[in-house]
């Protein structure tokens, strides 16, 4: 593990022009670089570099960040192997953290266990090609089903025979251990005997590897026809492997995927090598589980086009089916094709060309609201219940999109497909996503603390009745998108120039006399905690806490501006790809870096702080607290259609109470 203090060396050693200029030719242009972009398909230079600030902007797709990220999404680099890509560019000996005996133990059991992993395949392997059995049952299983030699040896395939020939005797002889065999799912114990027996044999084997391309798995198939014999034994789950996180190819067809901007999502391990061998290498397979939000989340780290094709029969259009709303919810876009009934990808991949599965890809792919529709509506054409169940069920498929102008572009779709009116879906679907809004902010830590907090706390947060989640003002999308504005501002003031002083204008909120020097942090964090307030939207509460867990650890005599440079580098070179990328849309001008005119043409930020941070503090506390009055005057109607008048006068004094605080709020606002 690379500490800190090395962290912090080779970042401040590394200038992205020079890195990113080892792949994209560069040009300079006022105080950045130009370059075209390498992430779509660019024909006039849309990506700046600045030198200065040490990132890099496309104003065509979109894509920014540091040159830890660039490396990563360029060359598919974990951040670890990413920061020692730029060690070694810029000769800085890397030094490892101090790991404590606990940490040093789990390192070398997980590596261990890879050890042990891939001398099963290797083993597997040599079976297959060397002995007897295995050529004769193994090697002419692989051939009988049209794999090339070239291609069994890609997919490290082999095979696993029984007595004398098992893995755990051989394994042993050469000094394995016994408990790593056993964690690694290869081996198991007989009980009271303690005896070792292998978990594959009679069956040929296919490997399962990470990402990085070490074996961590297997899947084994019998060729017996007797039913009451599994037809596939699989791994368990263990250290090095989580079914629900791993894709059956992605090694292989990873740099295909990012060089396509596709991936085809098939179900087996067949499926993959069958198309791999005919000429379609950006397949990946769900390895015979159902698609999970982590395997989703794998695929887009390369593509954000996923297309699926499972077998053409009643099973594989039901497993399309599951797959299509994980995919969308992650804000892939996802098209469907159907193969015929008697085929799946293995068959079809055996028995056509390349050229002759592109096409019928091509020819064939659906959008979701095509396929679901076509599929559904087949057999109740004129059944207007099931007409109804339909587009519900196509209802719900869109309302689990998270980007809003594709979700109103697919309304207008469903709409014009089943001659409704668009305000009718759109209603449905924002009804939809409310109710999932409401339902997991019911287990959310703001909804906790809101519980928690006392009723007199502050007019800001008033109690909220159990079950009312739903009704309260985090809890609905529009209400959230109306909080998040504001939220977005401070954020964006924090990690920008959180460390920074405010100079407050004379007479301007304080009284005659200008408030002493406060920072934009403490100035923020002080206000919002006077009135107990937590922030609605989820990413940017994430934000909002991981700035001053941070801050909290920065020495307090390094200067302010170094100070804020840390944050904004911790903001921006981290592990997590997604939380780096929004920093970048937070903090980036959407002008781009070479306009010196526009840069001159307006004073600097930090100078207006004291009258632009309160600014947004209010503005922040003003929509709180029209919210809390919109949601008060509901309750009213209602305590007035239910005749409670205890309730209802209750009601009222806290309405006038709401509307005092949000009138002064507004003069305050307005004062600015």
């Amino acid at each position: 593990m690379i500490d800190r203090a090395t962290v912090d060396k080779i970042l401040d050693a590394t200038r992205i022009e020079e890195v990113i200029g080892d792949f994209v030719t560069l040009r300079k242009r006022g105080a950045n670089y130009l370059g075209l972009c390498p992430f779509h398909q660019d024909k006039n230079p849309s990506m700046s570099v600045s030198a200065t600030k040490g990132i890099f902007k496309c104003f065509a797709c979109g894509k920014a960040g540091g040159a830890v990220s660039f490396l990563m999404e360029h060359e598919h680099l974990t951040y670890a192997e990413a920061l020692r890509y730029l060690a070694k560019k810029y000769h800085i000996e890397i030094v490892e953290k101090e790991e404590t005996a606990e940490e040093i133990a789990n390192r070398m059991r997980y590596e261990s266990l890879l050890v042990v992993t891939d001398y099963a395949q290797k083993f597997y392997s040599d079976v297959l090609w060397n002995t007897e059995i295995g050529k004769a049952i193994g090697l002419s299983y692989f051939r009988e089903r049209g794999f090339t030699d070239e291609t069994i040896r890609t997919f490290g395939l082999g095979y696993a025979a029984s007595r004398p020939l098992t893995l755990c005797t051989k394994a042993i002889n050469d000094g394995y251990k016994k408990e790593y065999l056993i964690d690694a799912g290869l081996c198991l114990e007989r009980e009271g005997t303690g005896e070792l027996y292998d978990r594959f044999f009679d069956r040929v084997m296919f490997p399962i590897h990470s990402i990085s391309g070490r074996v961590i798995a297997f899947g084994g198939r019998t060729l017996k026809t007797d039913k009451s014999v599994a037809k596939y034994v699989n791994s368990p789950q263990s250290d090095i492997y989580d079914k629900s996180r791993s894709l059956y190819g992605i090694f292989q067809a990873k740099n295909t995927i990012a060089k396509n901007d596709k991936c085809i999502l098939v179900e087996g391990y067949a499926d993959v090598i069958s198309m791999h061998q005919a000429g379609l290498t950006n397949v990946v397979a769900s390895s015979g589980t159902s698609l999970t939000v982590e395997q989703v989340r794998l695929i887009k780290r390369f593509t954000d086009k996923v297309t699926i094709i499972y077998d053409g029969d009643e099973a594989g259009v039901k497993a399309a089916l599951r797959g299509i709303d994980l995919v969308l919810e992650e804000g892939l876009n996802v098209k469907v094709v159907q193969l015929p009934p008697e085929d799946d990808p293995d068959t079809f991949a055996r028995s056509h060309s390349r050229i002759e599965v592109e096409e019928y890809i091509a020819d064939n792919e659906k959008d979701f609201i095509s396929f679901k529709s076509d599929l559904l509506l087949r057999e109740s054409e004129n059944d207007p219940i099931r007409r109804a169940q339909v587009i519900r069920d196509i209802v719900q498929s869109v309302s689990v999109v998270p980007d809003p102008i594709l979700r109103n572009i697919y309304v207008e779709m469903v709409a014009g497909k089943f001659g409704q009116k668009t305000d009718s879906i759109l209603a449905t679907v924002s009804e939809l996503r409310r109710k999932k809004k409401a339902f997991e902010r019911s287990r959310s830590r703001y909804a906790d603390d809101r519980q928690q907090r006392p009723a007199e706390s502050a007019p800001f947060a008033p109690e909220a009745e159990e079950g009312q989640a739903a009704e309260s003002v985090a809890s609905t999308e529009l209400q959230d998108a109306y909080l998040a504005v504001p939220e977005r501002e401070l954020v964006y003031y924090l990690i920008k120039y959180g460390e920074y002083p405010m100079h407050f204008e004379k007479d301007m909120l304080y009284g005659s006399e200008p408030a002493a020097e406060v920072k934009v942090a403490q100035y923020v964090h002080d206000s919002l905690a006077d009135d107990e307030l937590v922030f609605v939207n989820e990413r940017y509460r994430v934000l909002y806490e991981r700035y001053y867990s941070f801050a909290a650890t920065l020495p307090a005599e390094v200067e302010y501006e170094e100070r804020q440079k840390r944050i904004v580098r911790y903001f921006t070179t981290g592990e997590d790809q997604a939380l780096n990328q929004e920093v970048f849309d937070l903090i980036l001008e959407d002008h781009p870096l070479t306009v010196k005119t526009y840069e001159e043409s307006i004073p600097p930020e930090e100078q207006a702080l004291g009258r632009t941070v309160p600014k947004s503090v209010l503005l922040y506390k003003l929509r709180i607290t029209e919210e809390q009055c919109a949601a008060t005057a509901k309750q009213i109607t209602e305590a007035q259609r239910e005749g409670d008048s205890e309730n209802l006068r209750e009601l009222v004094r806290r309405l006038q109470l709401l509307n005092t605080v949000k009138n002064r709020l507004s003069k305050e606002l307005n004062r600015l």
